[in-house]
């Protein structure tokens, strides 16, 4: 039926029409998010790089700059790993790391391998690691309960 036409009907039936459409919008599933998303709900801005297995080798990239309560799309479409990896720097805050290294460096960078980073002019940075599940096709992290503020 055309939308023009809801509603278009005797009084009484018109209510019901536009009260079932209503219904079915409110309670249709959500449309899943593939991809990975990651926001700032932090007060500050954060840089944060990711790393990910891609194919044969290790992926990473960055800097994605955040507002504060800013979120973006990191990677679209289905989340093809279970696990990925942040890192994120402010000035004044402190990143909980774990002991996962990547190569990173100043500027936009798309960096493929994992190893001599410095060798290959690069800088070595420590990540943590996010279980997005074992079947999740997108995923949000936030960055609050992996950053704080630093202590003087």
């Amino acid at each position: 039926m055309p939308a023009s036409r809801i509603g278009s009907g005797a009084k009484t039936g018109g209510r019901m029409t536009r009260a079932i459409a209503i219904l079915c919008l409110l309670l249709a599933p959500g449309t899943a998010q593939a991809e990975l998303e990651i926001c700032n709900d932090t007060p500050v801005v954060q840089s944060v790089a990711l790393a990910y297995r891609g194919g044969e080798d290790w992926n990473s990239q960055g800097w994605y700059v955040f507002e504060p309560d800013q979120c973006q799309t990191v990677l679209e479409g289905d989340l093809s790993n279970r696990y990925y990896y942040v890192t994120a720097l402010a000035e004044g805050w402190v990143f909980d790391h774990q002991d996962i290294a990547f190569c990173v460096k100043q500027g936009v960078f798309d960096i493929v391998g994992a190893e001599n980073c410095r060798d290959r002019g690069l800088i070595t940075n420590l990540f943590r690691e996010v279980d997005t599940g074992p079947r999740a096709t997108g995923f949000r992290l936030d960055l609050s309960p992996i950053t704080r503020i630093g202590e003087d």
